[in-house]
């Protein structure tokens, strides 16, 4: 494989907030040219544009990415260059030049964050994003793959302070910035990405600045050379020798289907993996991913050698498992198999924590403060359901409260329960913070023994908020708290509450159907 780099100075790109007051969501676009050395390998990639969007989900940075390309009409490889109008004879070599597309595409930039409140440049980072199999040339057909990373991975060489765009990392002082940056409790100057409080830090500038500017973007692209060496050696031998199916042959045989020498051998024509590729992309701009995976397999299986189809399935697959991926960032569910009446569905493997909260709603309500890992406290059964719009926005994905018969499922340890009193033991001290144990406050997730299903603290800690409801004011909480004694933790044992209560011995987990 080859790694091909280009350097484009001050390409400026600008994105522009689409949230609210606080910024969790940059997108902007930028464009970028190839250029290849004399006497060097000349690949196709000729243009390009970027789209792509960052996010913040629960407190953690995540890029989406779209690359749509330009294709050159010709390529040189090893002093082999090869036209695609040289190809006009053989209709499947100009196909597989059409279908030539990169394995990956990188892109380091230096990235400005600006404000429009302080109307000036307030940090300045070294930045990368990778496109992993891009679409081929043209198409504007795109597949949505999170690339999910933290703080002091996706982002390096951290200055804050006011900047120039000309100088990006030279702080020009400015006490009044300072003085807001140390109210944020952002670092001032250079910043230690390994530092404790980076990632808070980078949530900060992130959800101050308006919008992005990038410049001096480096471009390197990854091909596969074995899809040029395919052409360059099928063209030389098919023209030396005048027919398709020559002998001596480093590849797969490729014959069409009104080629005499057809009828004499076994190999599947080409025009069957043709029309196999062009139903399968048909259906993948329709977005019937599943579908379009049956046709890519079929025009490997008549070419394995063939990197289009093979690049496409992997891509599907990244896809699809990062819409069945249930966790994002520290947010971890369980299945749940359902039984009976109870459909399967998926829980929190841990209460909600502070730290949690805080990267969703802005804010931490506890009461117990200072354990970023102990559950959140101090909130109503309403405040819950803000939190889980807000944390459906974040994550494109459907919360809610898990059901009373769902959290007594799961508590008792769904189809593996041992028919406990409390959730995993009979031991209440072994699984849980309560009265007997707690010294009157909650303590970290996740520190007792977890149940039959690997769920933690669903007795003690914090009582849970569960969706059913009483009466129209009243909702149900399960589960005990630190300050409870056994008969109160067991696992049917409930309390009721107004929807707008709250104390610090109430907490909740998140639930998903499946």
């Amino acid at each position: 494989m080859k790694r091909l780099k280009f350097t484009t100075i001050a390409l400026i790109l600008s994105l522009m907030a689409v949230s609210g007051q606080q910024n969790d969501v940059l997108s902007g676009s930028f464009s970028s040219k190839a250029k290849y050395a004399a006497g060097k390998n000349s690949y196709l990639l000729d243009e390009c544009k970027v789209n792509y969007t960052y996010r913040t989900i629960l407190g953690s940075p995540v890029y989406y990415t779209e690359m749509v390309w330009t294709r050159k009409n010709d390529f040189a490889i090893k002093n082999n260059r090869i036209s695609y109008s040289d190809l006009s004879a053989y209709p499947d070599l100009q196909k597989r030049f059409e279908l030539i597309t990169p394995m990956s595409v990188k892109f380091k930039f230096t990235l400005l964050f600006y404000s429009d409140q302080s109307k000036a440049y307030i940090a300045s980072a070294k930045s990368e994003l990778v496109i992993a199999s891009p679409e081929k040339a043209g198409s504007t057909v795109n597949l949505p793959i999170p690339t999910n990373g933290t703080w002091n991975e996706l982002f390096t060489n951290v200055v804050a302070g006011k900047q120039d765009a000309k100088s990006p990392g030279t702080v020009i002082p400015d006490d009044a910035l300072e003085k807001a940056f140390k109210i944020d409790r952002i670092n001032y100057g250079k910043m230690d990405k390994d530092a404790r409080g980076f990632g808070r830090s980078m949530r900060q500038l992130f959800a101050l600045s308006s919008r992005f500017e990038v410049t001096n973007v480096e471009m390197s692209v990854e091909w596969d050379d074995a899809d040029y060496n395919y052409i360059i050696e099928e063209y030389t031998k098919r023209k030396a020798s005048k027919q398709t199916y020559y002998d001596n042959r480093n590849f797969k045989p490729a014959i069409s289907e009104n080629d005499p020498d057809f009828w004499n051998t076994t190999v599947t024509p080409f025009e069957a993996w043709l029309k196999a590729v062009e139903d399968a992309d048909q259906l993948y701009a329709e977005n019937r991913w599943a579908e379009a995976s049956i046709y890519f397999r079929k025009s490997l299986d008549a070419d394995p050698q063939f990197n289009y189809p093979k690049q496409k399935m992997e891509k599907i697959r990244l896809y699809m498992d990062s819409k069945l991926a249930r966790n994002v960032g520290d947010l971890e569910l369980i299945y749940v198999e359902g039984s009976g009446a109870v459909k399967s569905f998926y829980i929190g493997k841990t209460e909600v924590t502070q730290s949690q909260w805080r990267r969703v709603m802005g804010s931490n309500p506890s009461s117990f403060r200072g354990c970023s890992d102990c559950p959140v406290e101090n909130v109503s059964w309403d405040d819950v359901q803000e939190f889980l719009k807000k944390l459906k926005n974040q994550t494109g994905m459907t919360y809610r409260l898990p059901k009373l018969t769902e959290w007594e499922y799961a508590a008792k340890g769904g189809k593996k329960t041992t028919n406990t009193q409390f959730s995993g033991s009979e031991n209440i001290a072994e699984i849980a913070w309560c009265v007997y144990n707690s010294d009157e406050s909650t303590h970290s997730v996740a520190k007792k023994t977890p149940n039959e299903l690997g769920i933690y603290d669903m007795t003690g800690n914090v009582s849970e908020w569960v969706a059913d409801a009483f009466d129209k004011t009243v909702r149900f909480v399960k589960g005990g708290s630190w300050s409870d004694d056994a008969k109160n933790s067991m696992i049917l044992s409930s309390e009721k509450y107004e929807a707008k209560y709250k104390n610090n011995r109430i907490g909740f987990r998140v639930c998903q159907d499946e």
